[in-house]
């Protein structure tokens, strides 16, 4: 009964003394420890929550709604929160609503330039040869041309609009996911468990969309949380040199280069959108550092 009792006892101590966390649990255990990247992620989600919705904060209407007896208003000045733009129209509205569309275009932009990326990525560095030469060398040609030069030419001939500069940016951005998903292919593919999905006879779309990719995305969530923040950066450069949305659309940079005309008589027209694109970057630059550390805790400094 004893040996029993004491078997038993030993069994629990060493239940107990096993990890009940996951890999993913761990990661969101060491990410709430950041506290930076804690304030980056609640200041993201405030962003989100006033953008996508929008029509619950204002009563205005971003385009149609202009008073020409108000133009130029300060903040605070005849129930406008932000004060108004050169045509009469509400700042606030305008800046929610515009960050809306800044947010769609970073993510789209992210995850186009990211699927395109990835795949190549995984292409290159599992099969290597010349598949591999010809598509890191055609990568490291990309990666060669400023990247803002190549998307101006490419809005140049596309035209302006939204849709264009996601387009545009992720023609440009792939090849950041395209090295770093090779570089991970290729300590990845000689790990024991993928040699033994080969010998077993896997296909190599199956062994590189289940065992491989999955393996990838630490780093690859990483890399995408700050290609979003640098999007909406990009994005807002291309519309501020008038390259990008509409002229009358409310999108964070068009009211940059529209508020430029007036930085003496009203320099708010410049200043609350240039605060608000530096906000989202780098809220989402925090959060990129807090899952840099979350998935590599050797990284933390």
């Amino acid at each position: 009964m004893n040996t029993q009792a004491s078997s038993k006892t030993t069994e629990q101590i060493g239940l107990e003394a096993l990890p009940l966390t996951s890999y993913w649990t761990d990661v969101m255990r060491r990410f709430r420890k950041n506290r930076i990247a804690v304030i980056g992620l609640f200041i993201m989600a405030a962003i989100v929550i006033l953008c996508v919705g929008a029509p619950l904060f204002t009563d205005y209407d971003p385009i149609i709604d202009m008073d020409f007896i108000n133009t130029l208003q300060k903040p605070g000045q005849n129930g406008h929160m932000l004060g108004t733009d050169e045509l009469g129209r509400d700042i606030w509205c305008r800046l929610l609503y515009g960050g809306r569309n800044s947010l769609v275009t970073g993510v789209a932009v992210t995850f186009f330039s990211a699927c395109a990326g990835i795949v190549i990525g995984l292409v290159s560095g599992y099969f290597g040869g010349v598949i591999e030469s010809v598509l890191m060398r055609f990568t490291d040609i990309m990666l060669s041309f400023p990247f803002l030069i190549i998307a101006i030419a490419i809005m140049a001939a596309l035209g302006s609009s939204q849709k264009n500069v996601i387009l545009a940016l992720a023609l440009v951005s792939w090849p950041r996911f395209a090295r770093l998903t090779r570089g991970q292919v290729l300590q990845i593919k000689q790990l024991e468990y993928v040699e033994s999905a080969r010998v077993a006879g896997f296909s190599s779309t199956r062994i590189l969309f289940v065992h491989v990719l999955p393996n990838c995305l630490g780093p690859l969530i990483i890399q995408g949380t700050l290609a979003i923040g640098s999007a909406i950066l990009s994005a807002a450069s291309l519309s501020y040199l008038g390259l990008g949305a509409d002229a009358a659309a409310p999108d964070w940079g068009v009211m940059l280069s529209q508020g430029r005309n007036y930085l003496q008589l009203a320099p708010h027209l410049t200043t609350i959108p240039g605060i608000a694109i530096s906000l989202t970057v780098l809220a989402m630059n925090w959060i990129g550092d807090g899952m840099r550390d979350a998935f590599d805790p050797k990284m933390r400094k």
